[in-house]
Parts: C-alpha cells; sequence; structure tokens
C-alpha cells in the first residue's frame, strides 16, 4: 500500500475530528453567556444584538460539526469518487 493509497483511506474512513468534550465546554460557555446576558441586562440595541450572535454562533457549530463528518449527516458528500481514486491507485 502507497503513502497516497494510505491517505485517502484515513480520510475516507475518519471518524468525528472534533473530540466530545471539547463540544461540551464550548456549548456550556455558551449558554452561560447567553443566559448572563438575557437575565441580568435591561433591553436595548446591544442586549439584542448579542443574543442575536449567539444564536448565529449556534449555527455556525452546527456546520463545523455537519462538515467534521464528511460522509455521513445532513450535507453528506459522496465517497465514490474518493473509492474510486483508491482503486486507481492501487498497483
Amino acid at each position: 500500500m502507497t503513502l497516497a493509497q494510505t491517505r485517502l483511506l484515513l480520510f475516507a474512513e475518519a471518524d468525528n475530528a472534533i473530540p466530545g468534550p471539547f463540544i461540551a465546554i464550548l456549548v456550556f460557555w455558551l449558554v452561560i453567556i447567553f443566559a448572563s446576558f438575557s437575565l441580568f441586562a435591561e433591553l436595548n440595541p446591544t442586549t439584542f444584538s448579542f443574543p442575536c450572535l449567539f444564536g448565529l454562533s449556534s449555527c455556525a457549530m452546527f456546520l463545523i460539526l455537519e462538515l467534521s463528518q464528511a460522509f455521513s449527516g445532513l450535507m453528506m458528500i459522496p465517497s465514490a469518487p474518493l473509492r474510486a481514486a483508491l482503486v486507481r491507485l492501487a498497483p
């Protein structure tokens, strides 16, 4: 097996690259910030815009998690071209 085959195979069969504890800490941190802005501040344009930004950050986190698993999920990339490249690299 050549180095190129090994690299493509590792890419094709890669699991979730983002560790679970990191995601848990990130979600906890966002919840605490969102709750502190929502509970302890009076309503004005600044305090209204920050929860909107936190909502957008949760959408960005969903996209990062979705795209870290390229061959499964809602935005799935077909693995057939990659597997065809692996076959062509075979000696």
